[in-house]
């Protein structure tokens, strides 16, 4: 079998077991959120959005991770997993002021304020009245939850303090990769990311192979590795004292396990590359 047989049998093997350590992850959100929560609870009704929409997409890219061909969009599918991870951090920040419900709000608060511009421009096949008219009906009940939660004058948080809450991340887990992640996500989202798409063989000439194994493997990597803190980061704010730090521990490690392969050392290496 060619070495790039075998990076596909074994990246493939690995896919899998990442997609199920989500289905582990889901297991444990839903393990400790209240009985008969609706999403008035606050902190735990946006925690539970967010991490719902970073596992969305933490799956998405680990589709799009199968084949070489489709493989940049996980690298672009990473960007909102970092940005989920992010908002959860601040709920969970009690050096952002105020208690984790009323950050929640403010959370809340901005991404209404923010789907506001979009409702004058619905999507297509989107019907703009009932879009409106929903919208207008979660802005009332989150500035009533804001009222009755006496959240006073704090700023709404919006996309705009997404950098600064990563990089406050980045010092505290001593993660230098995460700025740097973050910036070229973003760059590859405005498809800046071609240059994954070619190979240069020193000649001056470049062959197309849409993304080399130490690509896909480098993304299996980081969205993992994102995907996993995160979720440590939601149980946090769900389980204060820390009942289920036994569960989360075993999902970091399990997932640590995939993204330390040797599978993904080997391509990291370069000895899958074509």
């Amino acid at each position: 079998m060619s070495g790039a047989a075998n990076f596909e049998e074994e990246f493939g093997g690995l896919l899998e077991r990442a997609y199920a350590l989500s289905n582990e992850a889901l297991s444990l959100m839903d393990s400790l959120l209240p009985d008969g929560m609706t999403f008035a609870k606050m902190p735990e009704a946006s925690v539970q959005k967010l991490h719902l929409s970073a596992t969305a997409n933490y799956r998405a890219g680990l589709a799009c991770l199968q084949a070489a061909e489709t493989s940049v969009g996980a690298f672009s599918l990473l960007r909102g997993v970092l940005e989920a991870w992010s908002h959860i951090a601040f709920i969970a920040d009690s050096a952002e002021g105020g208690d984790a419900r009323c950050r929640a709000l403010r959370y809340e608060r901005g991404a209404l304020k923010e789907w506001e511009g979009n409702i004058h421009v619905p999507p297509p096949g989107v019907d703009a009245e009932a879009w409106t008219k929903a919208n207008a009906e979660n802005v009332a009940e989150i500035d009533g939850l804001w009222k009755k939660s006496g959240c006073g004058r704090a700023s709404s948080r919006t996309r705009s303090h997404v950098d600064a809450t990563l990089k406050k991340l980045a010092k505290e887990l001593s993660f230098d990769w995460v700025i740097p992640l973050w910036r070229s996500t973003s760059a590859t989202v405005h498809m800046y990311g071609f240059d994954f798409l070619f190979e240069d063989r020193g000649d001056g000439t470049s062959d197309l192979v849409w993304a080399q194994p130490r690509f896909r493997a480098t993304w299996l990597s980081f969205l993992g590795s994102s995907y996993s803190y995160l979720t440590a980061t939601a149980a946090g704010v769900l389980d204060p004292r820390a009942n289920a730090m036994p569960r989360v521990r075993e999902l970091h490690e399990r997932m640590r396990s995939v993204v330390e392969s040797a599978t993904v050392t080997k391509a990291l290496s370069d000895a899958f590359d074509v």
